[in-house]
């Protein structure tokens, strides 16, 4: 026990055939090596060997669509063994030229491969932060996750390449990923690491992230697909029903796959951590941050989380918007078509629990859906903003949709509920959104990414009308505030709202505090963020941007010293922000003031027909 001991997990990885008149022999192929120290978990080693290296070429550290964490930051001793040389073009790019002779016809195509090359750097973790999202790399005496794209750079001008990975792993550690294993896996007495892997390209590795350390693993298949539920606990102790996770995972797992009609992978891991926080899907698997103690309470709407993102599945990683594509180094990507990849998922989401049985954040499907009108009203970004624009908007800082606020995930939500209201009421009830997403599914499964024009298809099919056309004319292409009204009457019920003050629990009317700081990426300047154009800040003058100099002669250096006036405001209260701009601090005077919000009441109209009252069962049994 003096010595420490590693273990070896070979991991091979090999991409698809080559191409007809492509020369195996002289195709570049990589072999990354990623090894953990338990002597020195502030980061990890990565190694990667290229066979038939071209002489001159790129890798890079990959962006992700959704979070753009330039983990380039934390890549350290970059290296490449002598003869080779590199230098770094950019921050997430490295140009390798290695020695050797070579034919470079005139479309700059290297017939003649460079020397072998060895490449080496090491991750060197940021510094552990209050809260830890899950999909980003850690380490720690029981486990943590490395891997996909935060650890890996992969080779610019041939993605394909075919690649193998070694981990190296402090003996007793296991590691759980969705990598496509070539042995079976293990059943839950016996876990063992997977040893060696099927062909898959690059993007595949990228898209993988590996949990290690001294995992639970629990293993269930359906329909012939197996799973895998890998839990990296912060404690010795299993203090939850691991019986009961696994049983209301497959519940989801089963249901989900009814909704599309088959998997789209061949098998699939969960990847659970305590401590953690945040959940992000990838291809075949699924980071997930969750205190022990949610799985303990029952009541716990966790399952709500893991139904989102395993939907995302289908509905982002193989059913994919426009805008996104496997491999991206440069800027981050965006899709004007997250409307349907986040709000439906947030809509199946709910239906997924509600059909299984399992706990949900609202009672019942009516209060659910007024609690999403309610709040599309109250951000009224909503209103003026057609979901595309929002879209864009998704995943970036303040900025583009000027003074207003919206969320795409809402939106998208209410959109799919009004869609599935018109579907269920001109087919008489034979078909729901649910024919929309196995048609959608059927078409676009791994091929183009969709457009606006190709979910109107296939809402169109679903309908059978011509009343989606006008659906998508008005509030996708045009933008246009959604009249629920008419899509409610489908199913019988009413819609009643008021605009009473905004009050605090007891009663007491709210100062407008509609308004948040935030600070540029790479910049300490704080700025506003206004919410909402009639508040008393836009009144004031003050536009999303606008950078903070003091509010009272008192210096705002950070979030938090906003967040303490903001905490002592009241009704009445009048502050003087100063905003720098250029060399120059202009005063803007705030009169602080109460403000209206809006409350949605849907109740079941008692003038219903019969139909009405049939479609509306079924709706609210969510089937």
């Amino acid at each position: 026990m003096g010595r420490r001991r590693i273990m070896l997990l070979s991991i091979v990885l090999l991409a698809t055939s080559p191409a007809i008149g492509q020369t195996p022999t002289t195709s570049p192929a990589l072999h990354y090596t990623l090894r953990i120290d338990s002597s020195d978990l502030s980061g990890y080693t990565v190694s990667i060997r290229i066979h038939h290296a071209p002489n001159h070429f790129r890798l890079a550290m990959a962006t992700h669509h959704e979070y753009d964490d330039r983990f380039w930051r934390y890549v350290a001793g970059f290296r490449t063994q002598a003869p080779a040389t590199f230098s770094r073009e950019d921050s997430a790019v490295w140009t390798i030229t290695t020695r050797g002779d070579s034919v470079t016809t005139p479309d700059d195509t290297v017939t003649t491969p460079g020397d072998e090359v060895l490449i080496t750097y090491r991750i060197q973790l940021p510094p552990p932060a209050p809260f830890h999202f899950s999909h980003r790399p850690f380490l720690n005496r029981t486990g943590g996750l490395v891997g996909d794209m935060h650890s890996f750079i992969y080779l610019v001008e041939h993605p394909g390449a075919p690649c193998r990975l070694t981990l190296e792993l402090p003996a007793g550690w296991q590691a759980s990923t969705g990598l496509d294993p070539t042995v079976p896996a293990p059943n839950a007495l016996t876990p063992a690491p997977p040893l060696q892997f099927l062909p898959a390209p690059a993007a595949q590795l990228l898209d993988a992230p590996i949990l290690v350390g001294r995992l639970h693993q629990w293993h269930f298949t359906i329909d012939g697909t197996p799973h895998e539920v890998a839990w990296l606990p912060a404690t010795a102790t299993l203090d939850f029903d691991s019986a009961a996770l696994l049983s209301n995972i497959q519940k989801i797992v089963r249901l989900t796959k009814d909704i599309f009609g088959s998997f789209p992978y061949k098998h699939y891991s969960f990847l659970l951590e305590d401590s953690s926080e945040g959940a992000l899907e990838h291809g075949n698997s699924v980071t997930i941050g969750v205190p022990a103690k949610i799985f303990a309470s029952p009541g716990s709407d966790i399952y709500e989380e893991i139904a989102h993102e395993y939907f995302h599945t289908w509905n982002l990683m193989h059913i994919r918007p426009s805008g996104y594509t496997d491999l991206n180094y440069g800027p981050q990507q965006q899709s004007p078509g997250l409307w349907f990849s986040e709000g439906v998922t947030m809509l199946y989401a709910d239906l997924i629990c509600r059909r299984t049985g399992l706990p949900v954040e609202d009672s019942t499907r009516i209060t659910h859906l007024s609690s999403l009108i309610t709040r599309y009203y109250s951000d009224t970004g909503n209103m003026v903003l057609p979901p595309s624009r929002v879209s864009l908007a998704a995943n970036v800082q303040p900025g583009p949709l000027g003074d207003y606020d919206a969320s795409t995930h809402l939106q998208g939500e209410l959109l799919g509920n009004c869609l599935d209201m018109l579907i269920r009421d001109e087919t008489d009830g034979r078909h729901s959104f649910d024919d929309v997403m196995r048609n959608i599914y059927r078409r676009f499964s791994d091929k183009a990414p969709f457009k606006d024009t190709d979910i109107e298809t296939a809402v169109t099919t679903a309908c059978e009308c011509s009343a989606a056309h006008t659906f998508f004319h008005e509030y996708l292409y045009e933008g246009q505030p959604v009249d629920f009204a008419p899509f409610l009457h489908r199913l019988g019920l009413r819609l009643q709202h008021d605009q009473p003050f905004a009050t605090n629990g007891q009663g007491q009317p709210l100062p407008d505090t509609r308004v948040y700081s935030w600070i540029r990426r790479d910049e300490t300047s704080l700025r506003i963020a206004i919410t909402n154009p009639n508040s008393c800040w836009a009144l004031a003058g003050l536009h999303t941007g606008d950078i903070i100099a003091n509010i009272n002669g008192r210096p705002m250096q950070n979030r938090q010293d906003f967040q303490t006036v903001l905490a002592t405001l009241s009704i009445g209260d009048t502050i003087t922000v100063f905003v720098k701009k250029g060399a120059a601090t202009t005063p803007h005077t705030v009169h602080v003031s109460g403000y209206t919000t809006m409350l949605i009441r849907l109740t079941e109209d008692p003038a219903a027909n019969p139909k009405q009252r049939r479609l509306l069962q079924q709706w609210l049994k969510s089937r």
